[in-house]
Order: structure tokens, then C-alpha cells, then sequence
């Protein structure tokens, strides 16, 4: 600063509020947390809708899953991991002062996003069967008329390939970055009285 000349000292009411609220909102950021918590579950939502992680699209079921599906709501390989859609509407953000989160409450969600093997142990299980035009098939075991047998399963072991979630893009990284710009700006341009 000058110590001879001229000056010009700026003390002005309106700018020191707007940068005292800038301030009030950077030490208590609940809203800018809050709206990138539903960001977040808006972009998880995505990640489900477009079958994708971060190294791309998401393995395709197993022939075997795929036909099990046939004649379900979701056909085939279609909507990966919304078949009943549980799991999809399970993903809840939630926000503190100094975090947001995005997750689910489900179980089997990690599995699906870590992968893993499932180890299915040896057991007994009645099975239906009905005479049918084309011989004898499973039946639901409501059905009157149906023979039931009691088989031995034997101990096995499923592998679900990781397919990846909760994860940021580039994209998303940057979003959020421009959540919070936009909402210091809007409160930077309300306390001056500008018009957004």
C-alpha cells in the first residue's frame, strides 16, 4: 500500500456482507452438501440406467441368468441389475455440513459392486412336476394335480462379476465442483442484490 500520495479506501456495508455470508456458507455448507447428495443419486440412478461402470459397460449376464428372466417383467439381458428394481430404488444420498454420501441399504448391494462368490451349501428341496402336453414339467407347488419329489442339491459356488455403481466420472467430479460454484455465486448475488 502507498504511504505517500493518494488513496483510495474502500469500506464498503454492502460488500462486507456479501462476503460475510460467502464466509457463513463456507464454514456451514448443508445446502451445497445437500444438493450434491442428490446429484449423486441422480448419477448412481444413471450408472444403473446405462449399465456402466468406470471401465465401461458393465459383463452381460450369464446365458444361464438370461434365460431364467425370460417371461419376468425385465426379458433377457436387458436392465442388468433392475429386475425388480429394488436395488435401483434403494440408492438414498444424505448430507452433513461437511459431506455428502449416496448408498443403499440393500444387502446384496455390495456384492454387486464389489463382486464376488456366493457358496451355496449341499440341501434337500421338493420339487413340483405336472403332466403337461409336452410331458412332465415344473409346476408351481399350489397346483392341484402334481406329483412332488424330494432331490439333493449339491454344495456349489456362484461368481457375480463386479459390476460398479457407486462410483464419479471426470464429469461428475466436475459437476460437483459446479454445484458448489453456482451456489456460492447465488448467494454472492443475492446478498448484493443482483439479479442471477
Amino acid at each position: 500500500m502507498a504511504t505517500e500520495g493518494i488513496q483510495l479506501r474502500v469500506v464498503d456495508q454492502a460488500v462486507l456482507e456479501t462476503l460475510d455470508r460467502l464466509d457463513r456458507l463456507a464454514d456451514r455448507p448443508a445446502p451445497i452438501m445437500s444438493a450434491i447428495a442428490a446429484f449423486l443419486v441422480t448419477s448412481t440412478q444413471r450408472h444403473f440406467e446405462r449399465e456402466t461402470g468406470p471401465a465401461g459397460k458393465w459383463q452381460p449376464l450369464s446365458p444361464r441368468t438370461a434365460s431364467r428372466r425370460v417371461g419376468r417383467r425385465q426379458r433377457g439381458t436387458g436392465h442388468i441389475l433392475r429386475d425388480t428394481n429394488r436395488l435401483y430404488s434403494s440408492i438414498t444420498g444424505e448430507a452433513t455440513d461437511t459431506e455428502a454420501a449416496v448408498g443403499t441399504n440393500m444387502l446384496y448391494g455390495a456384492i454387486h459392486q464389489l463382486g464376488g462368490e456366493v457358496k451355496i451349501p449341499a440341501r434337500e428341496q421338493d420339487i413340483h412336476l405336472g403332466q403337461t402336453n409336452r410331458g412332465k414339467r415344473f409346476v408351481k407347488a399350489s397346483r392341484k394335480r402334481k406329483e412332488t419329489m424330494r432331490v439333493q442339491i449339491g454344495a456349489h459356488t456362484i461368481t457375480i462379476p463386479a459390476r460398479p455403481y457407486l462410483y464419479l466420472s471426470d464429469e461428475e467430479s466436475a459437476e460437483i465442483i459446479h454445484i458448489a460454484e453456482d451456489a456460492l455465486r447465488a448467494e454472492a448475488d443475492q446478498a448484493s442484490g443482483a439479479r442471477p
